[in-house]
């Protein structure tokens, strides 16, 4: 394989990902996502997960270059109770308001139980895993690529692909994620995570503040009530509205609504 990194080379790589980025919110497109990635740096399988204080820790997806029925059975026995003793747990549970992306390689040193290397890595023949962990609205997201001895650890140099591709590849998972969610959001009346992936569909790059107060006025809230429910002052709330609709490129309310209205489609799952 081609050492990543020069441009030409770079760029014909990521273009891989365009397949993935075609099978959001479609059957299989765990599938799709490690083929596209394989593209990129050698790995055999993957996995998907997300979890939430409401709904718990569920496996969104698995595939596998290999066998695929043994990667979707880690999931269900991870998801059973064994997720307890991955030290990338506690992140994905932590209750927090960043948007960061947490990336991290698999370290042996930092497993207590040792059944839990047995199960989901000695046994299964995987030697080296990289991990992306990221929240949206109160939803957090746990995506996996693993190496088996055919392949070998990864590389120095194929850790900083992945390390490098981060948001492009968190930001495909996060879209098709939507498709499994917001439904579940409206069913159970929680209207303000299903408004805050509309808004983020328009522009990730907004502050945690600048998302909820955008949230809030296309749920109908005016300044004073934004400040009361956010527990700040009124000014800092036309502040950061400011600020969000200049990152947005729009200037009223209305327009606000309109972006919500042409993202509605992104979210509902394709037949």
């Amino acid at each position: 394989m081609t050492t990543p990194g020069t441009p030409d080379d770079l760029m014909v790589r990521l273009c891989a990902l365009s397949e993935a980025v075609a099978a959001i919110g479609r059957p299989r497109f765990d599938d799709a996502l490690l083929a596209a990635v394989a593209r990129l740096i050698p790995v055999d399988h993957c996995t998907i997960l997300c979890y939430s204080q409401a709904a718990g820790l569920k496996q969104v997806g698995g595939a596998s270059l290999q066998d695929r029925a043994t990667v979707l059975s880690l999931g269900r026995d991870y998801v059973a109770g064994l997720h307890m003793f991955d030290p990338n747990f506690v992140e994905l549970s932590r209750i927090s308001s960043s948007r960061k992306v947490i990336f991290r390689r698999h370290d042996p040193a930092r497993v207590a139980m040792q059944d839990y290397l047995r199960r989901f890595y000695t046994t299964v023949g995987i030697v080296d895993k990289v991990s992306y962990i990221w929240r949206t609205s109160d939803m957090a997201f746990y995506l996996n690529f693993y190496r088996s001895r055919r392949a070998g650890t990864f590389t120095g140099g194929e850790v900083e692909l992945l390390s490098a591709i981060t948001p492009l590849l968190t930001s495909i998972v996060r879209q098709h994620c939507a498709h499994y969610i917001v439904q579940s959001d409206i069913n159970a009346g929680r209207t303000l995570p299903f408004v805050e992936r509309l808004v983020e569909l328009a522009d990730e790059t907004l502050s945690t503040r600048e998302l909820a107060v955008c949230c809030r006025i296309v749920l109908g809230y005016q300044t004073d009530g934004i400040a009361a429910d956010l527990g700040v002052r009124p000014s800092t709330v036309i502040t950061l509205r400011k600020r969000a609709y200049q990152k947005l490129g729009i200037a009223s309310q209305a327009e606000l609504f309109a972006l919500c209205l042409r993202n509605l489609p992104r979210l509902k799952r394709p037949a």
